[in-house]
């Protein structure tokens, strides 16, 4: 009986212990929590509000961000951009069941603690976007068998990228880009068989892209491009990898060739060679990536034309061909391929006209051909699927009228069709589209008036000028309230200037001059608020300068030049401290030029073409003749001298006659 008894008490014991035991474990790892907030919150920080003391052993598995196991123990901390302003402290390592640390996004500073190495757990480490610095310590990993995902995405650590990475032998995803990593890409690298991402790109690294790669034949998707300054070309190895779906090798230096070989990249999604100084030919052969979607080789010294064999494309919805040597026509095959959605190939040496079918397959998004010395017609089906949001086609050859189906494209956010031979009436629903914030259709041959309503809400940038557009600016103009720039110069516009151009309340540059305007400045000019530059010059505005002018505070360039203004200049305008050019010449201004800070500056020509106005430069200025002077002045031009000199001596002769008695 006694020996039950102490068996029985043993065992209560026992029970007490690994209880207290557990009890202990669960305070430890909410007073490791608490310390967490204390060191990533900083002294002044904001974040992690519900995580308080408690007496309760659990209470840490109710904390946000945190989830625990079975026995309460922390396995997974996810804080994604909370706004931390704090480091991560060493107490971080006595988390050893942890499986995910995700801190992301959230301004962490300083360096990594090497008590990280105790979290041998884990099968993923997030840290990416914050700012930690120096090396990365590599060390920590070396006992994280199990680590599958290791992202350090857009932090600032330095150094040579960690060789202790090799050794992680079920790694998958590893992210070291948008550091500022040196040196070259380990060869070890490749002994991480298990990786299917691999991006190093961001950095700083140099020397060649190992052809060693292409022996991770997991490998779905590289970024090695950006900020990176690699050697030679691209490896034809590569084109080996036949899992590969992402190959991005933007902008690091890349030389020679396109290598054949990647069209045996039957998965490959995305191919992003541009920003390069690659050169010859685009292979032909690229057209057996049959699962291609995006294809930017823009930015390189490319020659050639668009091969024929890429009729084939029939995925691709993304064609940047941009800032190349290319030449020829745009192939009709581009029209009909049935998932494109941009297409750029601007500032390169194509002819010909655009292909017709452009745009009928109703998914076209983004259009973008500038620079080149393209002829013919605009394309009439261009926003048929009603999705193009951007139309770019300036600066080529082009012909002919805007198509009217293009004023009925309510996608269209930007429309720059400048420097072409268009001509014809501007189609009255260009100037209606909901969100377009773009218009340039200058330096073309356009006639017609504009129509007399317009509702272009969104409309920040409207370029007209160098055409020649007849008729009033209609008042209409006053609706478009994001209006910031206007350009109206050196087309055909007569009447007056409508008050309703200054109700805009973003306007910032206008420009009129050199048109056949008349009438006078509207005083409610004062109204723009926001106006910078504006330039009335060229025209035939009579008149005075209103005195309102002088509330256009942030006013840095006038012109009124070259019109027939009249009477003084507003000593008003002395409070336009921001004006730094001032053209009123060729004027009828009269009076003095007030003698403040802005006008003392000018040089004479601003106020040339003035005969009545006196240039601050002018010691003297007469003063200007009242009316009753001016007449005066204008009967003395009937009294010669001859004429004085006779009447003199006809009354001295009429005094020397003696008086008949």
């Amino acid at each position: 009986m006694r020996n039950f008894c102490i068996c029985i008490l043993l065992q209560v014991y026992l029970i007490f212990f690994i209880f207290s035991a557990c009890t202990s474990a669960y305070i430890n790892e909410l007073e490791v929590l608490l310390k967490l907030k204390s060191a990533m919150t900083g002294p002044n920080g904001s974040g992690l509000e519900g995580w308080k003391d408690s007496s309760s052993p659990t209470a840490h598995c109710f904390f946000s961000e945190v989830s625990c196991d079975e026995d309460s123990r922390v396995v997974s901390l996810k804080l994604t951009s909370t706004p931390l302003y704090g480091f991560l402290p060493p107490e971080i390592g006595l988390l050893d069941r942890l499986v995910n640390l995700t801190i992301s996004d959230d301004n962490l500073t300083g360096r990594l603690p090497m008590e990280m190495a105790n979290l041998t757990s884990l099968k993923v480490l997030n840290i990416s976007n914050n700012l930690f610095t120096d090396n990365f310590p590599g060390e920590i990993t070396l006992e994280m068998a199990k680590l599958e995902v290791l992202d350090t995405y857009n932090n600032n650590f330095s150094g040579p990228l960690p060789m202790e990475l090799a050794s992680l032998k079920n790694l998958k995803h590893l992210c070291l880009g948008g550091n500022f990593f040196s040196g070259p890409i380990p060869e070890s690298y490749l002994e991480i068989q298990s990786l299917e991402f691999l991006g190093l790109n961001g950095n700083e690294l140099t020397g060649k892209v190992p052809a060693t790669l292409a022996r991770l034949k997991n490998l779905k998707e590289i970024y090695l491009g950006y900020y990176n300054s690699f050697e030679g070309g691209i490896p034809t190895e590569l084109g080996s990898l036949s899992l590969l779906q992402v190959l991005d090798l933007a902008s690091c230096n890349l030389q020679g060739e396109i290598p054949t070989t990647l069209s045996q990249l039957k998965n490959l999604d995305t191919l992003f060679l541009q920003v390069n100084r690659l050169t010859g030919h685009i292979p032909p052969e690229l057209s057996g990536l049959v699962s291609l979607r995006q294809l930017d080789l823009s930015i390189n010294e490319l020659i050639g034309e668009i091969p024929e064999s890429f009729s084939m494309l029939t995925s691709i919805s993304l064609i940047h061909l941009f800032k190349n040597h290319l030449h020829g026509p745009i192939p009709w095959f581009i029209g009909d391929l049935p998932n494109l959605e941009v297409l750029q190939l601007w500032e390169n040496n194509f002819t010909f006209e655009l292909p017709g079918n452009l745009g009928r397959n109703g998914k076209l998004k983004e259009l973008d051909v500038a620079t080149n010395q393209l002829t013919g017609p605009i394309s009439q089906d261009l926003c048929k699927g009603g999705k193009l949001s951007v139309l770019v086609l300036m600066e080529n050859f082009f012909t002919g009228p805007i198509p009217e189906q293009l004023g009925d494209c309510k996608s269209l956010t930007k429309i720059r069709i400048r420097k072409n031979l268009l001509n014809g009436t501007i189609p009255a629903g260009i100037l209606n589209l909901p969100l377009v914030h773009m218009i340039e259709v200058n330096d073309n041959n356009f006639s017609g008036e504009l129509p007399s309503e317009i509702s272009a809400d969104a409309l920040e940038i409207l370029t007209l000028y160098n055409n020649s557009i007849t008729g009033k600016i209609p008042p209409a103009i006053g609706n478009l309230k994001n209006l910031q720039t206007l350009s109206l110069e050196m087309n055909r516009f007569s009447g007056e200037l409508p008050r309703e151009i200054f109700d805009l309340p973003m306007l910032s540059r206008i420009n009129i001059s050199a048109n056949n305007l008349s009438g006078e400045i509207p005083s409610s000019i004062s109204l723009s608020t926001s106006l910078s530059s504006s330039d009335f010059s060229r025209n035939n505005l009579s008149g005075e300068i209103p005195k309102e002018i002088a509330k256009l505070r942030i006013l840095s360039f006038l012109n009124l030049s070259h019109n027939r203004l009249t009477g003084h200049i507003p000593y008003e305008m002395c409070g336009l401290t921001s004006l730094f050019t001032l053209d009123l010449s060729y004027n009828n201004f009269a009076g003095k030029v007030p003698s403040c800070v802005q006008f003392l500056i000018l040089h004479d020509s601003s106020f040339a073409g003035n005969p009545n106005l006196c240039s601050p430069s002018q010691v003297s200025c007469p003063p200007l003749l009242s009316p009753v002077q001016e007449s005066g002045q204008a009967r003395g031009k009937f009294f010669s001298p001859v004429l004085i000199v006779a009447i003199a001596a006809f009354v001295t002769a009429l005094l020397l006659v003696p008086p008949r008695c």
